[in-house]
């Protein structure tokens, strides 16, 4: 399966191979490959050296902004580009890195899925320890219920049974400058 047939004819790959060749005099441009979406990859010179050529990429769609090229280019086409790396990427090699990152994606849901079954099987591990502690809870207090013993005197402050919030809705009726008091400390 060939990932450009419907990209460029077999007449306008002809061509590039023909403009590939490094062999015909007077020529400053060549073509180096493509990519899957379509982008030619080139080498140049301005001035006749083609003791360093330069590198470029020529879209296969144009879009507005340059930057927006960044998202179509291949990590190892930009390494070409970049001339960290000394050869250009093969076809196969693309498509091998693409099978590589599916597989990588199918890897990575598999562990998500395993590590959310792992959470919810802690979760209801713990609800069941909650629910155990608290059943043996409620039987301790209905054992001491029945056995009419009264608890141990504790030193803890009297708990004030007002409830601002209540005091406030019952004076929603009520003028709030007429029932404000100011206690003093």
């Amino acid at each position: 399966m060939d990932p450009l047939a419907h990209k460029y004819t077999p007449w306008k790959r002809l061509v590039h191979k023909f403009q590939a060749r490094r062999d015909i005099p007077f020529r400053k441009r060549f073509f180096i490959g493509y990519d899957l979406y379509g982008n030619t990859y080139w080498e140049f010179t301005i001035d006749g050296n083609m003791q360093r050529l330069r590198r470029k990429m020529e879209p296969y769609q144009q879009q507005l902004f340059k930057a927006d090229y960044f998202s179509s280019v291949p990590p190892q086409w930009l390494q070409w580009l970049r001339r960290t790396r000394n050869h250009p990427p093969t076809l196969e090699e693309l498509i091998n890195d693409q099978v590589r990152q599916k597989k990588m994606k199918i890897l990575a849901q598999q562990a998500d899925s395993k590590w959310a079954n792992e959470k919810l099987r802690l979760e209801h591990e713990h609800q069941y320890k909650l629910n155990t502690e608290l059943n043996r809870a409620q039987k301790e207090a209905e054992e001491f219920k029945q056995t009419n013993q009264t608890p141990a005197p504790s030193h803890d402050p009297p708990v004030v049974s007002e409830d601002p919030w209540k005091q406030a809705d019952e004076a929603k009726d009520s003028n709030p400058i007429q029932t404000t008091t100011i206690k003093p400390r």
